[in-house]
């Protein structure tokens, strides 16, 4: 899944919100309080619903530009890239692009259905909350 937006925020302003998030996971995860200076190249556990784990890899962080993750699971590699295009001092391109890899034929039906039937609503969801981004700007 891409998703490609352009708003009326800085790259700046939305790397930020982005990275916030993910600086307030890891500490609630792990305990540990970084700055996004820190964070590539950073790995931790992190608990899902039911209990699951997860291994995350910041695999690329470049400030106000992009940032990068990977999430391992028993089930699945999941790939997630935030990318920011300054366009003027005021707007800016925002990439956002997902890719998963099943690592059980049991996985690969629930992810090929669930995309199917859910894929257009997360987009949907996605396209919002860059414009709630946008207004809280």
């Amino acid at each position: 899944m891409k998703i490609e937006q352009i708003l009326n925020i800085p790259a700046a302003f939305i790397y930020n919100r982005i990275v916030e998030t993910e600086l307030f996971d890891i500490q609630a995860q792990t305990g540990h309080r970084l700055t996004a200076d820190q964070l590539a190249g950073f790995s931790y556990e992190k608990r899902l619903e039911a209990g699951e784990k997860a291994k995350v890899a910041i695999t690329r962080n470049v400030l106000n530009r992009s940032f990068h993750y990977e999430m391992l699971t028993k089930h699945y590699r999941r790939k997630i890239y935030y990318d920011f295009t300054p366009i003027t001092a005021a707007s800016s391109k925002v990439i956002y692009e997902e890719r998963n890899t099943s690592l059980s034929l049991w996985q690969q039906i629930v992810d090929v259905t669930r995309d199917t039937l859910l894929g257009s609503l997360k987009r949907h969801n996605f396209r919002k909350m860059f414009l709630q981004i946008e207004k809280s700007y």
